[in-house]
């Protein structure tokens, strides 16, 4: 999926599990969890919010670059309105995550396989673990946020870093998750309701890929009109909200992720 993509997807993402968050009967849910810094859009102009482009893409490109090379960084300032999205984005430029475009090890951050041997089922089992791993970590920094804050001077300060380490874990699982869901990643079984995705058949190497058809997949499943794009925020939003529910239960990750792997990243029968 392109920059833009990510980014819509996941803005469209964060309204729908703030709607079903916000119906939500426990008070510490909707206050701690539902109205947290991290769960604000990225305000963008963008040339369509529909669809995904070269020239949101560009400029979406631009805007983060330029934020990873300010001299003054992250620590200057606590979770900015939009940063958990700017995160999942971040995850296609910042320097030490960039790599894993190439690297064996790191195709799982874009739900893909490794070129070295791998098959379908072994990528799978490794993306998926990916996700599940990268949302047990968000659940732990936001576990500490909750229900150990923090006190004195320094305070703002350890709340913003791991508020900061805590987005960049579900960044990744987002990222990872969204990308499952573009045919230049995955061959789905053919569906039509975006609340019944199909099953992952295969998942492709990229290095054995033609790249313009890759980019051409990845522009169409950014895009709203695409039905891979509205399962891909409605799975987005799912995940949001199990795994918040979880910090607020006070419960593992284990408590409906069974569930949820069966409905948004099942593995097909046919793969091998």
């Amino acid at each position: 999926m392109k920059l833009d993509g990510h980014a819509k997807l996941t803005n469209n993402a964060i309204r729908a599990f703030k709607s079903r968050c916000d119906r939500a009967t426990s008070i510490l849910f909707k206050e701690k969890l539902c109205k947290s810094s991290q769960f604000t859009t990225l305000k963008r102009e963008w040339k369509d919010k529909a669809t995904s482009n070269e020239k949101d893409n560009f400029r979406l490109s631009s805007y983060i670059v330029l934020q990873e090379l300010s001299v003054f960084g992250e620590s200057f300032h606590g979770l900015e309105s939009g940063y958990l999205v700017r995160e999942v984005v971040a995850v296609d430029l910042e320097p030490l995550k960039l790599r894993h475009h190439f690297l064996d090890a790191g195709q799982k951050f874009h739900f893909m396989r490794r070129s070295s041997g791998a098959t379908v089922k072994q990528a799978h089992a490794e993306c998926v673990a990916f996700i599940k791993m990268n949302v047990s970590k968000w659940m732990e920094g936001m576990n500490k946020l909750t229900f150990h804050r923090s006190h004195g001077r320094t305070a703002h300060v350890t709340d913003a870093l791991i508020g900061r380490q805590a987005a960049s874990f579900m960044a990744l699982a987002l990222h990872a998750l969204q990308d499952s869901f573009s045919p230049g990643h995955t061959k789905r079984e053919l569906f039509s309701n975006p609340n019944f995705p199909g099953s992952i058949s295969d998942i492709y190497v990229y290095s054995t890929q033609d790249h313009h058809k890759h980019g051409k997949d990845d522009f169409e499943s950014g895009s709203m009109h695409s039905v891979h794009a509205k399962a891909a925020i409605i799975a987005s939003s799912e995940m949001l909200y199990l795994a918040a529910q979880a910090v607020a239960n006070k419960s593992g990750i284990e408590n409906g992720w069974s569930a949820f792997e069966k409905k948004w990243l099942q593995v097909s029968s046919k793969a091998k």
